[in-house]
């Protein structure tokens, strides 16, 4: 069984605020992101996170992915 990919501490950052807030709109998001994480670019790492299959993209948000959810009984 596969590892899952080691996250940096922005994509850790992103993670967190996600499982706290489990659907966010896009510009709150980045938004939220830039203020209360003091992270400058969260768009990469929301990508990232999209790619790693932590985060899905909905229409005009972002959510943490419900598989997630389920496998950590969150």
């Amino acid at each position: 069984m596969a590892q899952p990919a080691k996250l940096s501490k922005e994509e850790e950052a992103v993670l967190r605020y996600f499982l706290k807030n489990k659907s966010v709109g896009e510009i709150i998001a980045i938004r939220e992101l830039q203020v209360l994480e003091g992270i400058k670019d969260p768009l990469p790492i929301i990508n990232s996170l999209i790619e790693k299959g932590y985060l899905v993209k909905g229409r005009g948000c972002y959510n943490i992915n419900s598989n997630l959810l389920k496998k950590n009984k969150i």
